[in-house]
């Protein structure tokens, strides 16, 4: 056994996940060019959100997401 090696994905596997980082990509574009007045502080969180995670599109998706119900909530 090799402790923590990970196993390699399937070629089913990587273009799931590829599909999954492009409709990810799309609803990150489409917010990011909105321009509503209202939805200006989303858009900016949302950009921080995915420079701060480069190269993780899901995650900082799913963080601004997060973000954005713990506000909702407060």
């Amino acid at each position: 056994m090799h402790g923590n090696r990970k196993l390699p994905r399937s070629i089913r596997e990587e273009v799931a996940h590829l599909e999954l980082q492009l409709q990810v990509l799309e609803i990150i574009d489409e917010i990011l060019s909105g321009t509503a007045a209202c939805e200006a502080d989303a858009r900016s969180s949302l950009r921080w959100y995915v420079s701060a995670n480069p190269g993780q599109p899901q995650r900082a998706l799913l963080m601004h997401m997060m973000s954005i119900q713990r506000s909702d909530h407060t």
